[in-house]
């Protein structure tokens, strides 16, 4: 049996692909941190103060940060493409799920209520 050599492109992708799922979930992070608070009721009865307004800096990270995680999922979905080897297309469907995600998150973004 002949042996198989290591493919560094594929590796290489692959670790780019675990790489921007898991800076989407940093960002996840960063977006629940930022956004401003909910007054539920016993807030209200206890006379919390809470934050009514979005943070400025984990906002602007993070919505540098999800365009960067989408440029990311394009980009390496195109070289996944054109490398064109059968036992690497999976990473087609996880940055397919990435990119879908990231773009959600942006409309989330933009549509979240005042």
């Amino acid at each position: 049996m002949a042996k198989q050599r290591k493919d560094r492109l594929g590796a290489w992708l692959a670790a780019l692909t675990g790489g921007g799922w898991t800076l989407y979930i940093l960002l996840l992070i960063l977006f629940h941190y930022g956004r401003p608070e909910q007054q539920y009721g016993y807030l209200r009865y206890l006379e919390v103060e809470v934050r009514t307004g979005w943070l400025t800096l984990p906002t602007l990270w993070f919505h540098l940060g999800i365009w960067g995680a989408l440029g990311l999922a394009v980009t390496t979905f195109t070289l996944v493409h054109l490398k064109g080897r059968r036992h690497s297309q999976y990473l087609k469907a996880y940055l397919v799920m990435l990119a879908v995600a990231a773009s959600l998150t942006l409309l989330l973004f933009y549509f979240y209520p005042a």
